[in-house]
């Protein structure tokens, strides 16, 4: 019978009846199977303390720079019914609410006992967290006619900085007046959510379109805001010491033929901080292996202590950053796992670890170069590194606590959400953040 129905011949009681027509079902011209096992590794699955629904902003891909909760000081704030609330980080027992009904911008930061707010027409907010009282509300508003844009709060010792897209404002912290803004023009809104203050001086950085689009340096005067100098193709201070700024000059590279050239170089330029006048610069060089074309990529660097991180195609070279001599090579190199197609995200627990295209998370031994990893039975969503404690959220509805040190998972949590933001800890819990909901969870002592 199977035979004659695929011959597209149906035999009944001795006799053949001809379809009047044949319908097959189209073929995928690709057919790919992405498998991944699911939940099969076997963990001890730790229950939620509580759970509290909140406002959720998650969304996948999203470039929305709100915050759904943060904890501090053995409390989480979160929003909840477009009021910004505090709970006990231990029982979920909501504390305090502040705000009425949508006034209020998911965008908060902690600082020394204060919690900094912004409400939904710009303007900055301070509370006492430990009541919900208001300290101050901003009388001017941060607000710019402009599209989406990169948004921070920024508290230093005595000021609070807004920053939106390319300009910054300076509030004072005690009382909230407005002390003074900038903007720079060039950028045209594009700025990054850096800021860092020293000796007076406030140093920021933008994307500047021209020619060539590039990163640049500006540094202002933190009393007055007036700008002191700035410098197209500078990024983000790698480090400031003694009045010097060093920065990688990001520039420089884009005029080189990178494709036909194995020659490779970071420059690290030295800065006075309050003149801008240049002191120094430092060249650390290598050559690409292999024959032309080569890859335009140039080599991020990493700064932790007094060594640099420099990749150099498919090694990591290690450098003495206190003590540079021009020609010298790297202190040791070590192999990046995978070749060079690792994002390096930096050292914790002497591993230098890096972000694979899975969005897993990979490194070396500082003391070795072994290379090890920590893997979860799902495609990862978020990850989170406390010492020896990961984090790992995944998109099968589960969270995975892994040990650093040894790469075994210790605990599961059911969280029954696909996407998840950073993972919180305070006062020996755990905080997950999944889709419109907050999990709290005691840390166990085996992931000390």
């Amino acid at each position: 019978m199977i035979a004659c129905i695929t011959a597209g011949v149906l035999t009944i009681h001795g006799a053949n009846i001809l379809p009047t027509s044949y319908v097959s079902a189209d073929k995928a011209d690709v057919s790919i199977r992405t498998w991944y096992s699911g939940s099969t590794i076997k963990v001890p699955e730790l229950k939620p303390a509580w759970t509290l629904r909140v406002d959720s902003g998650l969304v996948e891909q999203s470039q929305d720079t709100g915050v759904q909760a943060i904890a501090e000081e053995g409390k989480v704030f979160a929003f909840s019914g477009n009021k910004l609330i505090a709970v006990d980080a231990q029982t979920g027992k909501q504390l305090w609410s502040y705000g009425n009904g949508s006034h209020l911008n998911p965008i908060i930061t902690y600082d020394q006992g204060i919690i900094y707010g912004m409400t939904t027409d710009k303007k900055p907010y301070a509370l006492h967290a430990k009541t919900g009282k208001l300290k101050w509300q901003a009388q001017s508003s941060t607000y710019v006619d402009a599209g989406e844009r990169t948004e921070a709060l920024i508290p230093t010792s005595d000021t609070l900085y807004a920053i939106n897209g390319s300009t910054t404002f300076a509030f004072d912290k005690s009382s909230g007046k407005l002390k003074w803004k900038a903007d720079e023009g060039k950028a045209e809104g594009n700025g990054t959510a850096y800021l860092e203050e020293a000796d007076g001086v406030v140093l920021r950085t933008f994307f500047v379109q021209g020619a060539l689009t590039s990163i640049q340096l500006n540094a202002y005067d933190k009393k007055t805001g007036k700008e002191l100098w700035e410098d197209f193709g500078q990024g983000d201070a790698l480090k400031i010491q003694d009045g010097i700024v060093y920065s990688i000059d990001y520039f420089s590279p884009m005029l080189t033929d990178y494709q036909s050239l194995p020659d490779r170089k970071v420059i690290v330029n030295a800065f006075n901080l309050k003149t801008g006048v240049k002191k120094g610069s430092r060249e650390y060089m290598w050559k690409l292996a292999g024959e032309p074309p080569y890859s335009y990529h140039s080599g991020d660097a990493y700064l932790a202590g007094d060594k640099l991180y420099i990749e150099q195609g498919d090694k990591v070279a290690v450098y003495n950053f206190n003590s540079y001599k021009a020609g010298e090579g790297p202190l040791r190199s070590l192999q990046r796992p995978d070749g060079d197609s690792l994002d390096m995200l930096g050292v914790v627990q002497e591993r230098l670890l890096f972000k694979d295209a899975t969005g897993n998370l990979v490194g070396v031994k500082l003391a070795n170069g072994q290379r090890v990893g920590w893997y979860g039975d799902a495609p990862v969503a978020h990850i989170d590194v406390y010492g020896n404690e990961i984090y790992m959220a995944q998109r099968n509805g589960t969270l995975l606590g892994i040990h650093m040190m040894t790469s075994k998972p210790v605990f599961r949590v059911k969280t029954g959400a696909d996407l998840h933001e950073a993972t919180l800890k305070t006062n020996g819990m755990i905080i997950i953040q999944a889709e419109g909901r907050l999990m709290g969870v005691k840390v166990p002592a085996t992931m000390q």
